[in-house]
């Protein structure tokens, strides 16, 4: 039996027309003033190499009419090159920046449509970068054969002044019960405390917040159940963030106790681009090279001969995963900052300034 297709499901989306073409006079004018090597007319030529059809599939069709995927994308890969990683910040560049103008054709999306669209891109950014890729494997760009692997620690959205413990979070989680059942019987709870949600809508966000951070602190008290007695914590100091329980809490590079995340990079060794990336909910590199190198593959549709890491990436197990792969792994076996003697340097790092023109 075949089923027929509900006109829900074989509905095309369609997307609005930009202000402006090509033939526009304040297109032609911007154009006119734009040098030739601009990272605008960069951006321009290299997303015509791009196959966005996934991207266009993935809007449904109904509702308010969308702004065209691929003049969004070419703005936010403007904004991201100019270190402008916020939502906010692009929608608000898209109000003053005449390049953006015109990579974008004149549209001036709102706020809340930079936020769905960095949502909705997010599933496609691996298949972006699989096609940027595969084109610089192809033009002998790379060949992906020596990676060299490091990360770094990243923090959290959430605050490193807001970490809470199980009997605290248990206490919350019971007003918050509380007050959502007065929510539904339509009267709304009159003594809140200054950590509760001030709405109906946002009680309910942050109680299933709460929930999450409840199991996730339960996971982190089993496993601290499970350490020897002489390296188990007292329970009441295992605490979670409530804004983002799945973040590490560890210390940072300017050595502030908070919610992180370590983002790992496997950089091509012999050509300026990032064969593999991914983020953990950790705060140190224990174990990220085994998965860092099965990222890469699919990404890259090839395997590495050869990885250089530092201290911490080289152990037993790393070494059985990269024997096991055939890749050889170079980096320094138990040894980091404090195992080698330190000599004076003839220069501190504040005493060296990066130069622009030379990049140097």
């Amino acid at each position: 039996m075949v089923r027929k297709s509900s006109p829900e499901a074989t509905r095309v989306a369609r997307f609005a027309e930009p202000p402006w073409n090509e033939q526009s006079a304040p297109w032609r004018q911007i154009d006119a003033q734009l040098a030739q090597d601009h990272l605008a007319r960069e951006i321009r030529q290299a997303m015509t190499h791009l196959d966005l059809t996934s991207l266009y599939a993935s809007y449904a069709g109904r509702g308010k009419v969308p702004h065209r995927p691929d003049l969004m994308l070419a703005i936010v890969l403007f904004e991201l090159r100019r270190g402008q990683r916020q939502p906010s910040q692009w929608f608000r560049d898209t109000h003053e920046n005449c390049a953006l103008w015109w990579l974008g054709f004149g549209i001036h999306p709102a706020r809340s449509c930079w936020y769905e669209f960095r949502d909705r891109l997010g599933p496609y950014l691996d298949t972006c970068n699989e096609q940027v890729l595969h084109q610089a494997i192809e033009e002998e760009v790379s060949g992906v054969t020596r990676g060299a692997l490091d990360g770094s620690a990243v923090a959290a959205n959430a605050s490193p002044r807001r970490l809470i413990n199980d009997e605290r979070l248990h206490q919350r989680l019971e007003q918050l019960t509380a007050a959502r059942h007065a929510d539904a019987q339509g009267h709304p709870p009159e003594d809140m405390p200054g950590w509760m949600a001030k709405t109906s809508r946002t009680r309910t966000a942050q109680y299933t917040r709460y929930s999450q951070a409840q199991d996730h602190l339960t996971r982190l008290q089993a496993a601290n159940q499970r350490r020897s007695p002489s390296e188990r914590r007292p329970p009441d100091k295992i605490v979670v963030s409530t804004g983002e329980p799945e973040a590490a809490l560890g210390v940072d590079k300017d050595h502030v106790f908070r919610p992180l995340y370590t983002m790992q990079t496997v950089r091509d060794v012999d050509s300026p681009l990032i064969l593999s990336y991914d983020v953990f909910a950790q705060a140190t590199e224990a174990r990220t090279l085994p998965p860092m190198l099965a990222r890469t593959q699919p990404l890259t549709g090839r395997r590495f001969q050869e990885v250089w890491v530092d201290s911490g990436y080289v152990t037993g197990v790393d070494l059985a995963v990269c024997a096991a792969e055939s890749v050889r792994l170079y980096g320094p076996w138990k040894e980091n900052d404090l195992s080698v003697p330190q000599e004076r340097a003839l220069f501190a790092k504040e005493q060296l300034q990066w130069v622009p023109e030379p990049d140097a």
